[in-house]
């Protein structure tokens, strides 16, 4: 494995923090958690261990045989988990292709080292493991009150390759640091490079269905063939909807020749539900989707989803349930989208890295949702099509709460135009034909929406990606809605009626048979 490791890093470690310094009291307590638990061989309780092959990452280790393993997102992480459920081993292989080892390290763990959101750094170094170039953290996250056994003490090793970093990371807590940390050393001392053998899983492709949703008064049918259309326009945000708006927004529709019946909006945790908009949108026949942001300023910069997880906002999150099954009919909730963004303070980024916690608050507000009786709240779970960091410890599929706590995919890729230096021009297909694939193989057996989603002017030929748009949406029949962002967003030009043209392939394209029109009936 060494000669491996070893070749050209001499260089790459200068790039790389050394230690860093430690208050008094936070040194008295790693030096007593390292003394109690220096590394060695797994523990003799252990009765068997066993030889695990990773082909698809490349590597082998020896792990305890009561730790329950998890490979199912083999490719992204491999994850164990100690027989007391007190400790957690997460394994990441990092390809370098496209990032530097210094800079993978330095901005995943850029909010840790500089203690936000209440983080705090025991320690940092770049000592070897068993001569093998490594860099090393460990921190912790403030504990929640409410988890019992909550694991907020973390301790990462990363292994540096020439073309790849070996990320393994401990999760626990100070009761159970010094009984479950021997494990990853002794992980650490098996572990093996191996050849990566590459996998080509097939994609299997259900029967289509109808869709029904059916509430007090409305009815909601996709047939199987047919795909509907949603938008969201600025007259439907709550913070400048008025009683007219909707009428306004008519005159607009008309132009198109296509009433949109599926309205998204946006919200966050510290406003009132909108009662006024999903009472005068459902009154007009059409159907919501509220895209929940769980923020509570405005400027975008709270992290609340420990806070979540620690049924803090429990009252608040019920009342919103109790509003939702008021309206009797079927509304849509997509809670904290585009998770594996940093442009959103409910990415794994900005708490320790660990999409755990994500999870755990979407299974939090989807149990609330249920002890309430929001029965006609439809959730809909939706990444973005790009991970910013592009890292694996962001990958999307380790935000899924599970196929019982979702009830739609969403896909979200925009095609952003050349407005700014880093962004380019990008066809619908360049998009939608990578990510839809791997939803599907994913996440089978849900419905699949596309969430949002336009094209600017800048950089093509908007309206001539508009019609291929529309003429490739059939090619995906598991897409059953697509939802237009029909906004301006600084100098990305988004709007239907951006230009002439681009209004003009839009209302041409909506008239395409497989595009559903009177979806909602009484």
């Amino acid at each position: 494995m060494r000669k491996y490791l070893l070749a050209g890093l001499l260089a790459l470690l200068l790039l790389i923090p050394s230690s860093t310094a430690m208050d008094a009291e936070d040194m008295e307590k790693f030096q007593e958690q390292t003394n109690r638990a220096q590394p060695g061989a797994i523990p003799a309780a252990v009765a068997q261990n066993v030889d695990y092959y990773n082909s698809l990452d490349g590597y082998q280790i020896v792990v305890p045989g009561d730790w329950v393993l998890d490979d199912s997102h083999r490719g992204v992480m491999t994850r164990l988990t100690a027989p007391d459920e007190k400790a957690v081993i997460k394994i990441y292989v990092q390809s370098l292709a496209n990032v530097s080892a210094s800079d993978y390290l330095h901005y995943s763990n850029k909010e840790i080292l500089e203690r936000q959101n209440g983080m705090n750094p025991l320690a940092y170094n770049r000592n070897p493991v068993h001569g093998i170039p490594a860099y090393r953290i460990m921190w912790e996250r403030p504990r929640l009150s409410n988890v019992p056994d909550d694991l907020n003490l973390y301790r990462e090793i990363n292994l540096l390759s020439y073309d790849r970093v070996y990320t393994l990371v401990l999760k626990t807590n100070s009761d159970n640091y010094a009984k479950h940390n021997p494990v990853l050393d002794s992980i650490l001392a098996s572990f093996q490079v191996q050849p990566v053998v590459p996998e080509y899983p097939q994609v299997e492709y259900p029967p289509l269905e109808d869709i029904q949703f059916k509430g007090s008064d409305m009815q909601l049918t996709i047939p199987k063939d047919k795909m509907m259309w949603g938008i969201f326009h600025p007259l439907f945000h709550p913070n400048v909807f008025y009683p007219q708006a909707i009428e306004e927004y008519k005159q607009y529709e008309d132009s198109l020749g296509h009433k949109f019946e599926f309205i998204m909006t946006y919200t966050e945790f510290y406003k009132p539900f909108p009662r006024q908009i999903v009472a005068d949108t459902y009154a007009d026949g059409r159907m919501m989707m509220m895209t929940w942001h769980p923020v509570i300023d405005e400027g975008l910069s709270s992290v609340i989803i420990p806070n979540i997880v620690n049924g803090e906002y429990d009252p608040y999150i019920a009342e919103w349930a109790r509003q939702i099954k008021d309206v009797g009919e079927p509304i849509f909730v997509r809670f904290a989208n585009e998770m594996n963004g940093d442009w959103d303070p409910w990415c794994a980024w900005f708490y320790s890295k660990d999409a755990d916690l994500f999870i755990q608050a979407w299974q939090r507000i989807h149990r609330i949702f249920e002890e309430q009786g929001a029965e006609n709240a439809i959730f809909v779970w939706n990444p973005h099509d790009r991970a910013f960091p592009d890292f694996k410890w962001n990958s999307a599929e380790l935000y899924y709460p599970g196929p019982e706590y979702v009830d739609w995919v969403g896909l979200t890729g925009y095609n952003n135009g050349t407005g700014f230096a880093d962004e380019t021009w990008r066809e619908f297909n360049e998009i939608y034909y990578p990510v839809y694939t791997e939803y599907l193989r994913k996440f089978p057996g849900k419905p699949l929406m596309i969430t949002e989603f336009s094209c600017s002017e800048l950089g093509g030929d908007k309206a001539n990606w508009i019609q291929q748009a529309m003429n490739s949406l059939s090619m995906y029949p598991y897409i059953r809605m697509a939802v237009w962002y029909d906004q301006t967003d600084r100098s990305r030009f988004y709007r239907i009626d951006s230009s002439p043209t681009s209004k003009e392939a839009f209302r041409q394209g909506l008239a395409h048979p497989y595009f559903l029109r009177n979806a909602i009936t009484d």
